[in-house]
């Protein structure tokens, strides 16, 4: 069996909630985090499908977010099966919805392995920046991370593996974790490219709810959260889109 095949398996587990007792591949939340508040996160947003909320994301200008390609990618879904809720520290109340008008997803996206998970998606009607509402900081194209940098993950979800949710923006520390020591921690899960990020240690990480979300180091957003094996376990980094490798394509649909 390929390494994506088994990727693949281990996804669908999360349907089911097991594979005969095999720790499942999640989407994504915050866990071992604190309560923190939308001024000290005012790039965050709630994705929302059909009024729900399903993942975190970015604000990228007025009239843009970012987030994970598989938090938008669903069969005969429309752009306007979702919404953002912005500048605000509550997941379903305060700040305000916007409608989503257009979805762009990297065309090389694969929805079974996860490749290129990122997505561009342009607001029904621009919004006005405030103490709540700021555009996030794009990296160089050129940018480099440290490993063992710390970054900050934020978002709404779970506490823990298969936890209950939280109404309440959390916010976590995690350290980045090299691409080496990622692919070999997922060599019988999955691939581990060059335009990938791994961040996270036992008891800290992303986790379900949180997918699309973004990791940040000194105001810049370095990743979006993709994937993992499990939520915060020993050994076991969450996966990012790298952002600094797609940076054409988010400056495109921007």
């Amino acid at each position: 069996m390929s390494k994506t095949r088994v990727v693949v398996v281990l996804w669908l587990c999360t349907v089911v909630t097991s594979c005969f007792g095999a720790v499942p591949r999640v989407q994504f939340r915050i866990v071992g985090g604190s309560d923190t508040r939308i001024e000290k996160h005012p790039y965050q947003i709630s994705l929302r499908k059909s009024g729900s909320h399903t993942c975190g994301g970015s604000i990228l200008n007025a009239n843009h977010v970012l987030t994970a390609a598989h938090c938008v990618h669903y069969p005969h879904s429309e752009p306007a099966d979702f919404s953002v809720r912005i500048g605000s520290t509550y997941r379903n109340e305060g700040g305000k919805l916007v409608a989503i008008s257009k979805i762009n997803i990297h065309p090389e996206y694969d929805d079974w392995s996860l490749e290129c998970d990122i997505a561009v998606l342009k607001l029904a009607k621009s919004v006005s920046f405030d103490s709540t509402i700021k555009p996030i900081t794009l990296p160089k194209k050129d940018f480099r991370i440290a490993e063992g940098t710390i970054a900050s993950i934020a978002g709404w979800g779970g506490l823990h593996f298969q936890g209950p949710s939280t109404s309440h923006l959390q916010q976590v520390s995690v350290p980045i974790v090299s691409n080496k020591a990622c692919s070999r921690a997922y060599e019988n899960f999955g691939a581990v490219y060059s335009y990938h990020l791994c961040a996270g240690a036992a008891g800290i990480d992303a986790c379900q709810g949180d997918s699309g979300g973004p990791l940040v180091v000194k105001g810049v957003l370095v990743g979006i959260v993709s994937w993992g094996y499990g939520c915060a376990f020993n050994g076991y980094p969450t996966v990012y889109t790298r952002v600094s490798e797609f940076l054409d394509f988010i400056k495109y649909h921007m």
